[in-house]
């Protein structure tokens, strides 16, 4: 069967999914710059790397009330063609393959009328619950009609500056207290900073998860999504990094632990259902060829994208045996984050998972 991916979201508590191949970049809060005389669903432009990017308010093209903005917001950069947009969130939850069959037009005796035209998808029923689908291309090209440029201009036009406000203009961060404007500030430059000869082609994609209080990233390309770990049923007879199988909406995947492999405690992995609180309690499905496996892990951070440039070698006093693993190490929030060859790990002779699909 033919599985989607969909990055889940919440808004105003209420679980939502968009096609994980238009997400293009996540990222925290930033300040966004109004935009005069624009409807309301434009909140303003951020300047992401020297182009501008749209801001949509989708509470408001989902005819929702939106609440203050907070620090722990994320935004999401849609792509579609060759055209971008930002959509702010109250949390990113995961991406999940769904299925067709998961996937209803609507909602018996719910009309979808008051929405715009096209917006939604259809319904999903997953282990979490409902997930109302969205549409990506009606997001973006409604977008575009509303912003009142050319997104594809360059931030320091000053065509396009003379219809720009200040950020405090908005009314958005007046809750904001001075050490949380000044976050915000921090993450606005760090946008604005361009990288030398970028091309968003180059860009590489990554899933950011916890290991033993380090940040772990994974090739985004072999991740098939991201998952709770609710039951494990035992194998007999494995290598201690075999942890197990879980059962994946009916399809059986070998759980593995790579704490050892990476030089980390191997920390048991258990079943909540054995009445312990599990060491981790969330797994990243991978897909290598034929290969399925899942990779337990402490923790699920983020999906972020990096410019090669970023990425370095590890210092020479730090290496060691893991480093055949390691494709190198960029920074990630106040640390750095040690990027892992999922392709070589898992057909290593310390760690080979059999498992087909």
């Amino acid at each position: 069967m033919s599985y989607e991916s969909y990055l889940m979201f919440k808004l105003n508590h209420s679980r939502y999914g968009i096609p994980a191949i238009a997400v293009q970049e996540l990222f925290f809060l930033p300040e966004v710059t109004a935009i005069a005389e624009t409807p309301r669903t434009i909140l303003g432009v951020i300047n992401l790397r020297g182009k501008f990017l749209p801001v949509m308010d989708l509470y408001h093209r989902l005819e929702q009330t939106r609440p203050p903005f907070q620090l722990t917001d994320s935004m999401i950069v849609l792509e579609w063609q060759t055209h971008r947009i930002g959509i702010i969130v109250n949390q990113v939850d995961s991406v999940q393959a769904i299925a067709p069959d998961q996937i209803a037009a609507n909602v018996c005796g719910q009309s979808k009328e008051s929405l715009p035209d096209g917006l939604v998808t259809g319904i999903a029923n997953v282990e979490e619950g409902i997930v109302t689908l969205l549409n990506p291309e009606v997001l973006v090209e409604y977008a575009l009609i509303e912003t009142a440029f050319n997104p594809n201009s360059d931030f320091n036009n000053g065509s396009v500056n003379d219809v720009l406000k200040h950020p405090s203009d908005s009314g958005l961060y007046d809750h904001f207290d001075s050490q949380e404007r000044q976050i915000l500030q921090e993450r606005t430059e760090t946008l604005r900073c361009s990288i030398d000869n970028e091309d968003s082609a180059w860009l590489l994609p990554l899933a950011v998860v916890g290991l033993g209080g380090e940040y772990f990233g994974f090739a985004l390309e072999t991740v098939h999504e991201f998952t709770e770990i609710h039951k494990i049923t035992p194998i007999p007879c494995c290598p201690p990094h075999i942890v197990g199988n879980i059962n994946l909406r009916g399809e059986i995947v070998t759980l593995i632990n790579i704490n050892g492999v990476v030089e980390l405690p191997m920390n048991g992995v258990r079943s909540p259902t054995a009445g312990r609180s599990p060491s981790h309690q969330q797994a990243v499905v991978v897909r290598l060829d034929q290969r399925v496996a899942g990779i337990a892990v402490d923790d699920i951070f983020d999906v972020t994208y990096i410019h090669p440039s970023q990425m370095t070698t590890a210092p020479i006093a730090l290496h060691s045996a893991k480093d055949e693993y390691l494709q190198g190490v960029a920074p990630y929030r106040d640390r750095m984050m040690s990027i892992i060859n999922l392709s070589k790990l898992l057909t290593s002779e310390a760690l080979v998972v059999n498992e087909e699909v």
